[in-house]
C-alpha cells in the first residue's frame, strides 16, 4: 500500500475480530509513533501499552461507574438521555486487543513562564497519526478516544501508575478491524484552505 492509499484507507475502527496484535507490528506501529516530529525534537510523548484483560476490565469499570454516576445525577431527562448515548463511545475501546494510553507533559519555552500553548498537545497528535498510519499499513485499525478520560482520567491514571509531570491525554484502541469500514465524507479542499 502506498502512503496515499494508506492515508485514505485511515478509519476510526470500534469493532474488533478478537484476534492478537502481532508483537513485531505493534513494535512497529510504536516506532512510527517515536519517529514523529516535536518542538525542538522534545519528544513529549509516553506510551503505556495495556494488552492485560483484568487490567482493561478494571479501567472500564472507572470509566462506567463515572458515567453511571453522571447520569443518575443530571438534571432533566433529555441530559440523561445525552448522557446514556455516549455510553458505547466511552466504553468499546476496552473491548480491543490492545489499548495505548498517550501520556504527555507541559512544555514550557524560553520565552514564556507559563506552557507554550498546545506543543505537547501537537506532538501528540503527530506521534498518534503516524501509530494509526503504520496500524492501517500492517492491516490494524484503531480508534483515537478521548471520552474515556474526560469521564475518569485521574481514575485511570491512578491505575496505570501515572506520575507528574506526565498526565494522560488520548487512549487508543487497536486491533484487527472485524468489518471493513465505509468511506466517511469529507470536507472538499475549496472549504478548508486559503492560498494567500
Amino acid at each position: 500500500m502506498d502512503f496515499f492509499d494508506t492515508v485514505r484507507a485511515r478509519r476510526s475502527i470500534r469493532r474488533f475480530t478478537g484476534d492478537p496484535v502481532k508483537e513485531a507490528d505493534l513494535l512497529a506501529m510504536l516506532e512510527a509513533a517515536r519517529l514523529a516530529p516535536s518542538p525542538t525534537n522534545l519528544q513529549p510523548w509516553h506510551f503505556v501499552v495495556i494488552r492485560d484483560r483484568n487490567l482493561l476490565v478494571d479501567l472500564r469499570d472507572v470509566v462506567s461507574a463515572s458515567l453511571e454516576a453522571r447520569i443518575a445525577e443530571a438534571a432533566g431527562e433529555d441530559r440523561k438521555r445525552i448522557l446514556r448515548s455516549r455510553r458505547f463511545y466511552a466504553l468499546h475501546i476496552f473491548d480491543a486487543p490492545v489499548v495505548i494510553v498517550v501520556l504527555t507533559r507541559r512544555i514550557y519555552t524560553a520565552l514564556e513562564e507559563e506552557p507554550a500553548f498546545g506543543q505537547g498537545m501537537q506532538s501528540v497528535g503527530a506521534a498518534i497519526e503516524n501509530l494509526f498510519l503504520a496500524a492501517t499499513a500492517l492491516g490494524y485499525g484503531g480508534c483515537w478516544a478521548a471520552l474515556p478520560l474526560e469521564l475518569a482520567s485521574r481514575e485511570i491514571e491512578a491505575l496505570l501508575g501515572v506520575e507528574k509531570p506526565w498526565y494522560a491525554v488520548a487512549m487508543l484502541s487497536i486491533g484487527v478491524p472485524r468489518e471493513k469500514p465505509r468511506d466517511v465524507p469529507r470536507k472538499p479542499l475549496e472549504e478548508i484552505v486559503t492560498f494567500r
